[in-house]
C-alpha cells in the first residue's frame, strides 16, 4: 500500500513548493515506496506535496461551493449556453443542489484525496529515520495541520463525514460517517495538540500550517460553533477573543497598503497566516481566476495574450454594498467598458455588444431552462474579480498566492466574539475601524460604535472572493437570501440546506457513507 500511495502523490511533488521547503532535482515518483522518506530533502519533498493539496481548494472547488451558495458571486448561464453545464451553478445559486451535482463531487474527491494523501504522509514522516526529533514533531505538526483545516472543511460543508485519521496497510479502508459533535471535538483536541509545535509564524515559514494557523483554525470552529449546532463546555465566543488575541501577539501586521495582500508578490505580506502558495510555472491546480472570471476579449483591455472563460461573476445586490468612495470597491471589481490598451479603442464583442461589465445582471427573457425561472444574461454582463491583479505577461498560471486566513480576518473575527459574548463593544469598533482606515487611507469613515451588522458588512466589504460567504451566511442568519433579487430565482430556503449532500460518487466507492437527512437517502 505504501507504494500505492507514494505513486499518487508523486504528480505533485514537482509544483511549485512553498518557501519553507526545499527541492533538489531528484525524481521522486522513481522511487520505490517503501524507502520514500529515507532523506531529509524527500521528506521535504513529501510536505511540500501535502502544502500543494491546498491548490484544490481555491479558486476552484470549494470557492464555487462557498461563493455561489453564498451571497457573494454566481456563475450565471451566458448566451449561447456557456457555463450552464448540466444546471450545476443554477443549483449553487437557487440551493437546488444534488448528490450528483458536479461542484459538490469534485469537492468531496479533492478533500478526501488530500486527507488520505496526509495521512500517508504523517506515517512516512513517523517511520522516517532521516528526521531529528524536533524536525520530526514540526513537520508532523506541520501536515495534521493541513489534515486538520481539510476535516474542517468538509465538516463545515457537510457536517457528517468520515473521520480517518491514520495511514492503513490494507488496500482499502470504508468508514462511515462521524456526527459533526465528534468530528469537532476530534478537531479541537487535534489543533490544541499541535499548535505550538507547528512552525514558528516567519515568514521563512510562509505557506506552512504555522503557530498561527492553528490558533485561526480554532478560533473559526469556535466563532461557528453555535452555527453548526455543536456543543461545548466552554465559553465559545471568550476562546474565540482568546485565540485571536494570540494571533495578534505573533508578529503579524495589517499591511498599509491594502492591494499588497493580493499582488504578485504577496509572498510578502505581514498579513498572510495561512497561504497557497501558486507559482506562474505551475501547470496543474494553478491559480486560474482570471479564466474562472473574465470575458473572453478581456485580455486586450489589458494588453495580455492569455484566454479566459467569462465565467463568475458578482451578485449584483453583494457590489451594491459598495459605497464608491471605497478603495476595494474599484480593486476588488472589474466594471464597465473596456478598451483596447493598443488602439483605445473600445472592445466589441462577438456578439456586437460594447464590451460593458454592468453590475447587473440580466436574464434574456425566453431563454429560461427546466421550467424555471434561471435563463441566460448576456456575455458581457457582470461584475468581474480583480481583487489580485493579472500581470501583464500572464499567459496560462497567476503568480499570485491565495491568503486562506490572513490578519484582516482575525480582527474581524474578535470584534464579531466581542459582541456576541458582550464583551467590550468600544474595542470591537476599533478592530473595524483598523480595517477601514486602512482601505481608505484615512479614519474619515470610521464608526462611533458597531452592532453585528457593521462586522457583517465590513467582513464582506473586505473578504469579497475569498471564500467566507457560505459560512458568513450561516453564520449571520441570511443563507436563505442570495443578492440577486432581479433574477426572480428564489433559493430554497430549507434548513438542512445548510449541509451539503454526500457525494453520490463517493457513496458508490464506500456504500458505508450515510446521506444527510433531508436527501434521498442513497
Amino acid at each position: 500500500m505504501r507504494n500505492k500511495i507514494i505513486y499518487g502523490m508523486a504528480a505533485w511533488l514537482f509544483l511549485a513548493m512553498p518557501s519553507c521547503v526545499d527541492l533538489t532535482e531528484t525524481v521522486y515518483d522513481k522511487l520505490p515506496g517503501d524507502t520514500f522518506g529515507s532523506t531529509e530533502t524527500e521528506v521535504n519533498a513529501l510536505v511540500g506535496n501535502i502544502h500543494n493539496t491546498l491548490k484544490t481548494y481555491w479558486p476552484n472547488n470549494f470557492f464555487y461551493l462557498s461563493e455561489n451558495s453564498g451571497s457573494m458571486a454566481v456563475t450565471p448561464t451566458r448566451l449561447g449556453g456557456d457555463w450552464y453545464d448540466g444546471g450545476q451553478y443554477r443549483d449553487l445559486y437557487m440551493h437546488t443542489w444534488t448528490s450528483q451535482t458536479s461542484c459538490i463531487k469534485n469537492s468531496w474527491e479533492a478533500a478526501t484525496s488530500a486527507i488520505g494523501a496526509c495521512n500517508a504522509a504523517i506515517q512516512i514522516i513517523q517511520d522516517s529515520e532521516a528526521l531529528t526529533d524536533e524536525q520530526r514533531t514540526e513537520k508532523e505538526a506541520d501536515v495534521r495541520g493541513i489534515r486538520a483545516f481539510w476535516i474542517y472543511v468538509m465538516m463545515d460543508f457537510w457536517g457528517n463525514v468520515p473521520l480517518l485519521t491514520e495511514y492503513s496497510s490494507t488496500d482499502k479502508v470504508f468508514p462511515d460517517c462521524t456526527p459533526r459533535q465528534e468530528v469537532f471535538d476530534w478537531l479541537v483536541e487535534e489543533v490544541r495538540e499541535i499548535a505550538d509545535n507547528c512552525p514558528a509564524p516567519t515568514q521563512e515559514n510562509y505557506a506552512c500550517f504555522t503557530q498561527g494557523a492553528a490558533y485561526t483554525l480554532l478560533a473559526k470552529l469556535f466563532l461557528n460553533a453555535d452555527a453548526w449546532g455543536v456543543t461545548t463546555s466552554e465559553d465559545n465566543y471568550a476562546l474565540v477573543v482568546d485565540y485571536c488575541d494570540k494571533v495578534m501577539a505573533m508578529g503579524y501586521s495589517l499591511e498599509p497598503v491594502w492591494s499588497d495582500n493580493f499582488s504578485t508578490s504577496n509572498n510578502n505580506s505581514k498579513e498572510a497566516i495561512f497561504a497557497c502558495a501558486f507559482s506562474a510555472n505551475d501547470t496543474e491546480n494553478t491559480n486560474s481566476m482570471y479564466a474562472n472570471t473574465l470575458h473572453y476579449k478581456d485580455n486586450l483591455a489589458f494588453g495580455a495574450s492569455f484566454g479566459a472563460n467569462n465565467g463568475v461573476c458578482a451578485q449584483p445586490g453583494y457590489v451594491k454594498l459598495f459605497p464608491d468612495d471605497d478603495p476595494r470597491k474599484a480593486a476588488s471589481f472589474l466594471i464597465g467598458k473596456q478598451y483596447n490598451a493598443s488602439t483605445g479603442e473600445i472592445i466589441i464583442t462577438d456578439h456586437g455588444y460594447e464590451l460593458d461589465h454592468t453590475i447587473d445582471l440580466t436574464i434574456i427573457p425566453g431563454t429560461e431552462y427546466s421550467g424555471s425561472n434561471w435563463g441566460a444574461v448576456n456575455q458581457h454582463d457582470g461584475a468581474r474579480c480583480q481583487k489580485w491583479p493579472y500581470a501583464q505577461d500572464l499567459v496560462s498560471a497567476m503568480e499570485n498566492d491565495f491568503h486562506i486566513f490572513r490578519l484582516a480576518d482575525v480582527y474581524l473575527m474578535k470584534a464579531e466574539a466581542l459582541l456576541r459574548g458582550g464583551g467590550s463593544a468600544n474595542e470591537a469598533t476599533e478592530l473595524v475601524n483598523a480595517i477601514r482606515s486602512r482601505a481608505y487611507g484615512n479614519a474619515d469613515h470610521n464608526y462611533s460604535s458597531v452592532t453585528l451588522n457593521e462586522v457583517q458588512l465590513e467582513r464582506r466589504l473586505e473578504l469579497a472572493w475569498e471564500a467566507t460567504s457560505r459560512q458568513d451566511d450561516i453564520r449571520f442568519g441570511c443563507f436563505e437570501t442570495g443578492m440577486w433579487p432581479e433574477s426572480n430565482c428564489e433559493r430554497a430556503a430549507d434548513e438542512y440546506l445548510k449541509l451539503m449532500p454526500v457525494s453520490q460518487d463517493a457513496w458508490q466507492v464506500n456504500p458505508n457513507l450515510t446521506q444527510n437527512p433531508g436527501y434521498p437517502a442513497f
